[in-house]
This record gives C-alpha cells, structure tokens and sequence, in this order.
C-alpha cells in the first residue's frame, strides 16, 4: 500500500520550529493497528488521519507513537492546514468554519486566510478542572525543581479540555526554564492520575508578544518534552479560567510562548469565553508544510 503523508511545523510560520505533525489526508482502508505502526514510525508526538464523516465535514484520529487520542491541539492546527493546501475547502472564503468528528465530539475550526498565513483556531472540549492533593516534595521531584520554584497559592490540577493533563504553575521564566524532570516519575505520576502528562507555566515571557511561558511532559506517551503542545495551552488556559486566575495571562485572550528551551519556538493564542451552554477554550496558531511524500507499506 502507498499512502501520501506531509510533515507541518505548527505554531510557527518558520520550517523547523513550533511542533511538527504528521498527516495522512485520505486515509480511508486503514486500520487502528496500521495507523498506529504509522505514527510510530513517524515518531512525531502526533500523527493524523483523515476520513470522511457524515456528521462533520470530516474525521479525524489522533496517534502518538504508542497510543491513539481522543483530542490533539497542534495537530489539528497542522491537518486544517493541510486539509486548506489540498484544496478541500475551495469557494469557503476568507474567514470561514468547519466542523471535525473527534473521538471527544464534533468540534468547530474556525480559519481566517486574510492575512499572509493563515490563522486557524480551534475550539476544544468544555474544560473541567480537578484539584489534586499532592505532596508537595512529590511535584517538585516530578519536574527536578525546589519548592519555592512553585508559584504560591496557585494549587496543582487535573484539567481536561479533550484530554486531562497535570498543571502546575511556576513562579518565574527561571524556574521553568532550569527544570531538570524525572520522566520515570512523570510517566508513574501520569498512570496514576489519569493524565497525558504535566504541563507546566509562568508568567512572563521572553517575548513581548507573549504572556506566558509553558512547557509540557509526556514522556508515557513517548513523548518527553513536546515542543509547542496545544492541548496543553488549552488547559492552562482553562485553569486560569476556572481558577479566577486569568490575570497571570494578562486577561481572557493571550500569546503563549513555547518550546524555547528545546529549540523549536512557537505561539499559541488563546481565548477563553462563556456561552450560554458554560466555558469554553480556544487555541490558535499557525503552519508550515515541511515535507511532503509516499509511505509505502
């Protein structure tokens, strides 16, 4: 079987930056099983399938190198597109929505090609938020960092915004950037807790555009340190939300920065809002395609 499969760098507009994802645009005929051998072989933090839907303009999957998603921010950012290269939704406009099929639900993408990248912004689950009691020692030795590295009075969570993941908030840009993680730890502390992983943030941020400083551990998922992480960002987001705490980020709409200290920088704008069905999360950013060819199997 030959299958066409592009690699995107995501949150960035720059070849080699933000965090790259793979995609598989039409990938009617395979299976969990193959999907899964392909996201491994890709060895990305995600890689994306794509198939019809008849309750949403399209469905997509979400893989890791060892286990399939329910929901993927940076992904999503990168097959949208993809999905908008390969022409798939020609005569839309220049600011348009879209539906996808997820396995946490039908969720909208919004896209708006008036600027000279596309910005694509994506609404995740309804966010959920569950305090976590735990020892303090146990969190510092998760993320190799001191106690007073912990932002005071802001208490460590379970937040969900599509997939659960540990928040922790720091004090400062030093502390975030000097954390030395034990991912057997991580990785221990994720099984237990039902989490993807741990993402951590500060305020501040190296670049004027941004507000926040984030990064995010998943190392059970085969994936360490992800670079640019939009699930992450959304439930940060989502935490400063439910929290009360949105003043860290310097309001309800913000800049992220992320993946500095691995080399792959990127922004992720987020904005959190109420309707009149509760909270909600969104997360945005920008693409480039990088590589672009056949898998053959």
């Amino acid at each position: 079987m030959i299958i066409r499969i592009k690699q995107v760098d995501v949150f960035t507009t720059t070849p080699f930056g933000g965090n790259p994802a793979a995609v598989v645009t039409h990938a009617e005929g395979l299976g969990r099983e193959e999907m899964q051998k392909i996201a491994r072989e890709m060895n990305l933090s995600e890689t994306t399938f794509v198939t019809s839907s008849d309750r949403a303009d399209y469905r997509i999957r979400y893989f890791t190198p060892r286990s399939e998603l329910d929901l993927a921010g940076h992904p999503t950012i990168g097959t949208v597109h993809v999905l908008l290269e390969e022409g798939w939704f020609a005569g839309r406009g220049s600011r348009f929505r879209v539906t996808q099929e997820t396995n946490a639900g039908i969720l909208p993408v919004e896209v708006d090609t008036t600027g000279p990248v596309p910005l694509i912004t994506m609404t995740l689950a309804r966010p959920q938020l569950e305090p976590l009691d735990l020892p303090v020692d146990e969190v510092v030795q998760m993320l190799g960092t001191k106690p007073a590295a912990l932002l005071p009075g802001v208490p460590v969570a379970r937040v969900y915004t599509g997939i659960w993941w540990m928040i922790v908030a720091l004090r400062d840009l030093a502390a975030l950037s000097s954390l030395e993680p034990d991912m057997l730890r991580i990785a221990a502390a994720s099984r237990q807790l039902g989490v993807i992983g741990v993402t951590v943030f500060c305020p501040g941020a190296e670049h004027s555009d941004c507000s926040v400083r984030v990064r995010s551990f998943a190392p059970g998922e085969g994936v360490p340190e992800d670079p640019v992480c939009g699930s992450g960002n959304g439930c940060v987001g989502a935490y400063l939300f439910l929290t009360g705490n949105t003043h860290l980020a310097g309001g309800h709409a913000y800049v992220a920065e992320q993946g500095i200290e691995v080399g792959r920088p990127g922004r992720v704008h987020v904005q959190l809002s109420r309707d009149e069905n509760g909270d909600l999360v969104r997360i945005g950013g920008h693409a480039v395609t990088v590589m672009d060819g056949q898998l053959f199997f």
